[in-house]
């Protein structure tokens, strides 16, 4: 209710609509499809909001049109209308698909507010800028850029003791560090987070991201417990696609740890929801892995079986389908939905890498990459939650 504001009674009035069955009792759907289309728009809103943590998520009023010239100049009596304004557009324009026309909306309105003396929380304004600028420089691909942008947002929002800023900060650093193949950076900042409030959809992405970095490193067992945590914290959410990711994480550490039986539990999991969701590539892609390892298992029994000692390294090796080729790429935070987090309205979300590259955490949140095996569908990057 706090982050959709005003449309939130829009989003109630949708639901009510869609469970009338006189109203949505057509033999063409018609009527249920324009409801559930309207109800998916404002959760991919929410998604995107969670992962960016938007201070214009905030109730605001509107902007006059014929007064907005003159706030442009900074003449205006209220320049925080002008700055709320453009920071709706830099967000329509990352969600849309634009980060160029973002990037460049986020440069002009941050070069414009470092004139004005007389805006009103001009340091929390100007870092989730730096944010927003960085969240388009990642989605661009210009990495270094994006990571100095994010620690920009983090330096000012220590100084400013804003820990939503600071949440901010660390779920994107992290995000950027994993995107550049620092796993052991990102876990370093993504490990500041944890103590943080958070959402459970937060918490469901930000230890899954640490898990896949450690699944990186070698890590395994720490891989494991991420998942664990991860896959706690989705079942709290009830978020069936969050499930999925993190089962599938816990499986593929337990098969580096040769723990077969407790792999091929987590991948039936994973499974059983893919079904439900009725998501074939996901379910083609568990069911491959699950080959796997009962053919792994089976082999383990007839050496027993012969009298052969089993090392790790004679395992018959897991097709692409069990390993994570992909772990590289974080998943945004859902935007924690994005998210975040799209925290989990988007497109039925992929799992792992940043939703639109990393997430953000759930637009996702921002702020995707090559989604890690198998491919089940993500709320975007981490999802954070606007003030």
């Amino acid at each position: 209710k706090q982050l959709l504001g005003e449309l939130y009674e829009d989003r109630e009035y949708l639901e009510k609509l869609l469970n009338d069955s006189r109203a949505t009792k057509q033999s063409d759907n018609t009527i249920k499809s324009l409801v559930s289309n309207g109800i998916s728009y404002l959760d991919s809103r929410l998604d995107f909001w969670r992962q960016q943590q938007p201070l214009y998520s905030r109730k605001k009023k509107r902007i006059d049109p014929s007064s907005r010239n003159r706030i442009i100049k900074g003449t205006g009596s209220d320049p925080t209308n002008y700055v709320l304004r453009n920071l709706d557009e830099i967000d329509a324009a990352l969600a849309d698909g634009k980060p160029s026309e973002s990037l460049q909306l986020g440069r002009a309105c941050l070069k414009k507010i470092q004139q004005l003396d007389n805006l009103p929380n001009k340091k929390e304004f100007v870092a989730n800028l730096h944010s927003s600028i960085g969240c388009a420089l990642l989605e661009i691909g210009n990495l270094d850029a994006a990571l100095s942008e994010h620690k920009q947002d983090l330096i000012i929002s220590n100084s400013i003791k804003s820990e939503e800023g600071k949440a901010r900060a660390l779920d994107n650093i992290g995000r950027t560090y994993a995107r550049l193949s620092d796993f052991a950076e990102a876990i370093k900042y993504w490990e500041q987070r944890i103590p943080m409030p958070k959402t459970v959809l937060e918490g469901a992405w930000l230890y899954h991201e640490l898990g896949r970095c450690c699944l990186e490193l070698g890590r395994f067992s720490d891989a494991s417990a991420y998942g664990e945590q991860s896959l706690e914290s989705a079942t709290e959410a009830s978020d069936d696609n969050w499930q999925i990711n993190s089962s599938v994480l816990i499986a593929q550490a337990e098969v580096k740890l040769s723990n077969d039986e407790k792999a091929l539990e987590n991948f039936n999991r994973a499974l059983s929801i893919a079904e439900v969701l009725e998501d074939k590539a996901v379910q083609d892609a568990i069911s491959k892995a699950i080959e796997d390892v009962n053919y792994r298992i089976a082999e383990d029994l007839r050496k027993k079986a012969a009298g052969e000692t089993i090392t790790h390294e004679e395992r018959a090796p897991l097709t692409a389908a069990g390993e994570d080729s992909n772990a590289k790429q974080p998943s945004t935070p859902p935007k924690q939905p994005s998210t975040p987090p799209k925290q989990t309205t988007t497109p039925p979300k992929q799992p792992s890498t940043p939703p639109k590259q990393p997430t953000p955490p759930p637009k996702q949140q921002t702020p995707p990459t090559k989604q890690p095996t198998p491919p089940p569908k993500q709320p975007t990057p981490p999802p954070k939650q606007p003030t």
